[in-house]
């Protein structure tokens, strides 16, 4: 990620110091909406909304407010990347992983502000641990974006495709069989390829806003992802 120039960075703290000095009751809400659009105006030189909570927060301890664990941001404004596309660049979602536990690690935040500071920090920090592992796995990140959209995926779900159950029913057989190594491999590289035109039309049906065509694939892709798991441990 592109280091921020000076007049950037002069912004950034405005921004942040505004941020603070209009936090008062209703500091969780204001703080989240605040996010919001902050992000989506966040160009690619510039440092985003989150971020400059987190400097915030040890710039000026005194101003911290435990009702912002209340409303935490999404987890696409965590990392000021776009909620309405499913592609996410996993080497700048990475990097703004690491700057941000930079700047919400336990043992800076106990020297800035004490176990108060501290508590806060760990709520936040959690929350961004969270955000990472969901955006950056295809098949969690395509959950989470049907859940915000009110499309949530069931646990225990049923599928109709009955040729797909029975393709499924057939691969684990075949794994669970006595194959050679590079038997295993070619049924691998077959799932492979299977979970990434799933993952190429869920990004096609969410653009599209065919939440029930996305949440099909969605639980198709679970299969293929337990497969795959399934390869990795017999490998």
């Amino acid at each position: 990620m592109r280091g921020t120039s000076s007049r950037g960075w002069s912004a950034a703290k405005a921004r942040a110091s505004s941020l603070w000095a209009k936090c008062g009751a209703d500091c969780a809400c204001a703080l989240h909406g605040r996010i919001a659009a902050m992000a989506a105006s966040t160009s690619a030189g510039e440092t985003w909304a989150f971020l400059d909570w987190a400097k915030a927060l040890q710039e000026d301890p005194g101003n911290q407010n435990n009702q912002v664990r209340e409303k935490l941001p999404s987890y696409f404004d965590v990392f000021g990347v776009d909620p309405k596309s499913y592609q996410v660049n996993l080497k700048v979602l990475e990097s703004r992983y690491r700057t941000l536990q930079t700047y919400l690690h336990p043992d800076k935040l106990r020297a800035k502000g004490g176990e108060n500071l501290l508590e806060l920090g760990e709520t936040c920090s959690a929350h961004v641990n969270e955000a990472y592992g969901t955006l950056r796995s295809p098949l969690s990140r395509a959950s989470y974006m049907l859940q915000q959209r009110g499309m949530a995926t069931e646990e225990g779900s049923k599928l109709d495709d009955l040729e797909f159950l029975s393709f499924v029913m057939e691969t684990r057989e075949r794994i669970e069989g006595d194959l050679t190594a590079q038997e295993l491999c070619e049924v691998e590289r077959e799932i492979g390829e299977k979970i990434e035109e799933s993952v190429s039309e869920i990004g096609r049906l969410l653009r599209e806003d065919d939440l029930m065509g996305a949440r099909e694939i969605t639980e198709k892709l679970k299969y293929y992802e337990n497969i795959k798991n399934e390869i990795v441990r017999q490998k």
